[in-house]
């Protein structure tokens, strides 16, 4: 049997294999470290082979893993001049390497530095997230010429040279072929999050709407009486008019709600604790067409509109299909572009 006097006072075994080690809630597999046994005095010159009843054990194993953090968020994480990077290498202890090119940061570290500095890092990208302006939405369009002629009737009247509005715009009143009904908003930063959003309302939001439709041929809502987002009429930022759910059972504010609710699960719709609010927007000052000079968001008087018109009706609505919009007005003639959509009523 080989002998364990060359070691000198101390004994250092050591042992080949494999760790699992668990971080952020998945498994790695990392290389097991030697393992240094001492004396509990700490005395190094005093131990021998005989004493290993009375060693304490120190491991320190080090394990590499690749944080998922797109790369634009990067620059947020490495900060002006890289401060913000070093800050969080000294913060928590570990080596954190950004590379551009992919979607991982890379930590090295003893097993709990790792895991604070995912957690510190998701932590920081939270809140840089909350200031995001939302890129998507969940749309019940309104596809009806009756109500497309009507609101531009209303659109026309409240244009017309005779008309005074102060602050009324052409830029700040919806287009026609927009008009729709908002279930919820979403922040999908890239295209992995914009496919994984549609693949979920495709397969998992079908059955949703199937149950809340049961015992309804169709969904429909009757557009009436113009309301305003805000409590003072005069400075007023968005107008909108009523979606009238004239069902018994109110299928329309359940089918939305349930949807939302599902959306909302799976955690890729922006959380929202308030009440839904079922509303169809005609005019938003956040569509203003500003100039460069501007910067503070401008309203616009409502009370004249809401003293003619406050009793504007557009007429009764179905809805076909539930669709994923891009924010943003950008297809033919300012419509907006659909990610994918389901049907309402399955043929």
């Amino acid at each position: 049997m080989a002998s364990s006097s060359s070691t000198g006072n101390r004994a250092i075994r050591s042992l080949q294999g494999i760790s699992l080690v668990k971080v952020q809630g998945r498994n790695y597999r990392v290389n097991t470290r030697s393992m240094q046994r001492r004396p509990d005095n700490g005395d190094v010159s005093a131990s021998s082979s005989s004493d290993s009843e009375n060693e304490t054990i120190y491991t320190e194993e080090i394990i590499t893993y690749h944080h998922p953090v797109h790369p634009r968020f990067h620059g947020k994480l490495i900060g002006r001049g890289g401060s913000t990077l070093k800050s969080l290498r000294v913060k928590t202890g570990t080596r954190i390497d950004i590379n551009k090119t992919r979607d991982t940061v890379m930590i090295k570290g003893t097993k709990d530095k790792v895991e604070n500095a995912a957690n510190a890092i998701d932590e920081m990208l939270y809140k840089y997230k909350e200031r995001i302006r939302p890129t998507h939405f969940l749309s019940l369009p309104i596809a009806s010429t009756y109500t497309a002629r009507k609101f531009e009737e209303f659109r026309s009247s409240i244009l017309s040279s005779t008309f005074k509005c102060e602050g009324l715009d052409e830029s700040i009143i919806v287009n026609p072929a927009n008009v729709h009904i908002t279930l919820g908003v979403f922040k999908l930063l890239h295209q992995d999050d914009i496919e994984e959003a549609v693949r979920f309302l495709k397969h998992e939001c079908p059955k949703v709407v199937r149950e809340a439709m049961q015992g309804h041929r169709n969904l429909s809502a009757h557009l009436r009486d113009l309301k305003i987002m805000q409590t003072n009429p005069a400075d007023a930022h968005v107008l909108y008019i009523e979606p009238k759910d004239e069902s018994e059972d109110g299928v329309l504010r359940k089918l939305c709600t349930s949807v939302n609710q599902k959306m909302m699960e799976s955690g890729l719709m922006v959380e929202d604790d308030r009440p839904l609010k079922l509303h169809v927007t005609l005019i938003n000052t956040a569509h203003r067409a500003k100039s460069p000079e501007d910067s503070a968001r401008r309203p616009f008087d409502a009370r004249p509109i809401l003293k003619e018109f406050g009793n504007l009706d557009l007429g009764n609505v179905q809805f076909d299909k539930l669709h994923l919009m891009q924010m943003g007005r950008r297809g033919p003639g300012g419509t907006y572009i659909s990610e994918g959509s389901i049907p309402i009523i399955e043929s």
